[in-house]
């Protein structure tokens, strides 16, 4: 099974439509969805297929600031998580995890991305079990995300880490499952907590887009197509912007940006011919502390909905086709939701949504067919 791609994605249109109040979102828990420690402060979870069975197993970066364990969870096929694997043999304050064929070997590797540590690489042997490669060089710092991509377009995924205080880099992979030293991306920026990439333009080569706290200014990375990039600047982006996705949401061809603050506010920047002016700004989630966000057709009507994950109740915010969007509360009651992934995870072809909850268990929510 594929995951459904967590690709972030925007909300909203030039009218700034509001979101109706309030339904209950057509998923449901199961008693053998929870997994991991309920002491686990788990900052992200991500999907993939680790151990080649063809479903999608789950990679719990644990921590954030503090020392923990981080696990891949294997999954029997139908949402069950009744193996879990250490990945390395000591803690660590993990951020994220990224899964991609880093060695050409046809089955996904990680990068371990940790706060105040280097990041981490780990092959895989193709059944799951992680054995530990190397540092990242150049990589210690406040990293809070990161990306595998192809930067130049040599077809070799390079790495992309998201660094609060101190320069974002990127690091060319050498397609054996390392890394070269890290290039600082061309701006003065600082704050970053969150980083995505994208054709912007055109050109077929992957642009960035840099979300940007502590009043930072969040920013366009312009490829040249060999992974030179140039600075944009977002206007009217200084602030507090924890998340960014992009996609074309409104359906023109040309892809969009979006911001979003963990108070709910939101800058949708909607890519015109003359390129990205003014954005517009929407509440989507008034009264929740916003943590992550993650998208995809949670309803199989063609259009993407956002699944919003809180300090709170988490949301599901239901798109009509034309932007505008129905909120609706996701089950399970409140907790700290630092990450959410989207994909199959019981193969009955529906989403299912996966949340990373910090200081509570983990939890999967299995999607259900619309009444």
């Amino acid at each position: 099974m594929k995951a459904i791609q967590p690709l972030i994605i925007p909300l909203l249109l030039a009218s700034c439509p509001a979101i109706a109040q309030e339904q209950q979102a057509p998923m449901r828990e199961f008693p053998f969805g929870i997994f991991d420690s309920e002491n686990s402060l788990t900052a992200d979870v991500t999907l993939a297929d680790m151990d080649g069975d063809g479903d999608l197993d789950i990679l719990a970066a644990n921590g954030r600031h503090w020392a923990q364990q981080d696990y891949l969870f294997l999954n029997r096929g139908n949402g069950r998580m009744l193996e879990a694997l250490p990945i390395g043999d000591f803690l660590s304050a993990s951020y994220t995890i990224r899964p991609g064929d880093l060695d050409g070997d046809g089955d996904p590797d990680v990068v371990v991305v940790r706060d105040q540590l280097p990041a981490l690489v780990f092959l895989n042997d193709g059944a799951g079990h992680l054995q530990a490669h190397g540092a990242v060089p150049d990589s210690i710092g406040h990293a809070r995300s990161a990306l595998l991509f192809d930067a130049d377009g040599d077809g070799v995924l390079d790495l992309a880490i998201a660094t609060r205080r101190g320069p974002d880099r990127v690091y060319r992979g050498d397609g054996k499952g390392g890394f070269g030293n890290g290039v600082e991306l061309p701006d003065s920026g600082f704050g970053t907590t969150a980083i995505a990439a994208a054709d912007l333009d055109g050109d077929g080569d992957n642009d960035l887009v840099l979300a940007r706290r502590d009043r930072g200014i969040s920013a366009i990375m312009r490829n040249d197509g060999a992974g030179n990039f140039a600075a944009e600047p977002l206007s009217d982006s200084e602030g507090d912007h924890r998340k960014t996705a992009v996609a074309d949401f409104d359906g023109d061809g040309r892809p969009d940006i979006l911001l979003i603050g963990p108070d709910g506010s939101v800058l949708m920047y909607r890519q015109e011919s003359s390129g990205f002016g003014s954005p517009h700004k929407v509440q989507v989630a008034s009264g929740d502390v916003v943590m992550a966000i993650a998208a995809a057709d949670m309803d199989g009507d063609g259009d993407v909905d956002l699944v919003v994950g809180t300090e709170g109740e988490n949301r599901l915010l239901r798109n009509d086709g034309r932007g505008n969007f129905t909120r609706e509360t996701l089950p399970g009651g409140e907790a700290d939701t630092y990450g959410v992934a989207v994909g199959d995870m019981n193969g009955d072809g529906r989403a299912d949504i996966v949340l990373a909850n910090s200081g509570s268990s983990n939890n999967i929510l299995l999607g259900l067919a619309d009444e």
